[in-house]
């Protein structure tokens, strides 16, 4: 019976949390009463070829569980259960740094022009709007690639399904969408932030008049911010190429080399140029912690931080072209090579 385990796992990943026992339970008893009136011999347990016969007759897991979703007309079905998946990822990353805000707002309230609870509101009105542009950015990206892409290769639903799918999953070189379309998402916001929201980035305390922010990216990382821009944009086109492909090959992945180098060279640069980093004195002294380090030496240790980052970011690339390099020039497909041996 793994076959049928298998496929109603696969069928699980497709399904709303609110019913989703419910209608595995539906479902396995239905493939059950259907195995059961073709097994033959009743003494025996059904064999594999039956069961394969009959999760093939059955019909492709997604489209399965789509019959039990209600839709909205801006994600289409196709699309619809990867993006509630990465609509609540999104979500919660945002409600969890805002959620932090608050505690630091608690904690470190001293007064200002404005009340405890007054500052609060402001805080959680941050929280509600970025919940509402997070929303806004992942429906976004969703719906453009619902729309551009041809509907026969929108993660290939529209092709026959075999229950040897199920052993794919094993594939290395088949995409998850949901990383993907994280990635694409968190790329973009990355390139809009230091394009048009660089003065964001910095030391948040709390004023007079609310929460100020002090920025600490200099003019030294002016001079990355185009090449940052142009390496993350390639990295965006080659993921929606990947959605409309639906699996690695030896071309994407050579992409990927020659953008994962391009970023290692411009990771290189920032870790053996100047400083980037710059924390503002009258920032510091306004946070007010109890921390005998002066404004200058937090720089320095802020830049020591970054540049480990950096190093390890550039460990990590390297890691991931070697994955893919063995992936797509060095390892045999795993799932070919089962299904090849019955």
């Amino acid at each position: 019976m793994q076959m049928i385990n298998l496929y109603l796992a696969e069928i699980e990943k497709h399904l709303p949390a609110r019913n989703r026992e419910d209608v595995l339970k539906e479902i396995q008893s239905t493939l059950m009463d259907m195995i059961e009136d073709r097994n033959s011999d009743s003494e025996q347990p059904p064999n594999d070829d039956l069961i394969i016969s009959v999760l093939q007759e059955y019909g492709k897991p997604r489209q399965v569980a789509q019959k039990y979703i209600k839709y909205t007309s801006l994600i289409g079905p196709r699309m619809y259960p990867t993006y509630l998946q990465v609509l609540k990822i999104v979500l919660a990353v945002l409600a969890g740094i805002n959620l932090i805000g608050i505690i630091i707002t608690i904690a470190t309230f001293s007064g200002t022009s404005l009340g405890l609870f007054e500052t609060i509101a402001q805080v959680i009105g941050g929280l509600f709007n970025s919940l509402f542009l997070g929303f806004g950015i992942v429906s976004l990206v969703f719906a453009i690639i619902e729309r551009t892409l041809p509907a026969d290769l929108k993660i290939k639903i529209g092709k026959e399904w075999t229950s040897e799918d199920l052993l794919s999953q094993k594939d290395h070189h088949t995409i998850k969408i949901a990383e993907i379309a994280l990635e694409i998402i968190f790329t973009l916001a990355f390139v809009v932030l230091i394009n048009f929201f660089l003065d964001r980035i910095g030391i948040y305390y709390l004023g007079e008049t609310g929460w100020m922010v002090s920025p600490i990216l200099n003019q030294n990382f002016n001079r990355y911010i185009p090449l940052l821009t142009v390496a993350n944009l390639l990295s965006i086109v080659l993921n929606l190429f990947l959605i409309r492909k639906g699996r690695w090959n030896k071309a994407t992945t050579v992409a990927k080399l020659v953008i994962n180098v391009f970023t290692i060279g411009i990771s290189i640069a920032i870790l053996t140029g100047p400083n980037i980093l710059t924390l503002d004195p009258s920032a510091w002294n306004a946070l007010d912690i109890d921390i005998s380090k002066t404004a200058a030496e937090l720089t320095g240790l802020m830049n020591m931080g970054m540049r480990i980052l950096i190093g390890l970011s550039i460990f990590g690339l390297v890691l991931e072209s070697i994955k893919r390099l063995v992936a797509d020039f060095f390892n045999k497909d795993r799932a070919r090579s089962l299904i090849n041996a019955k």
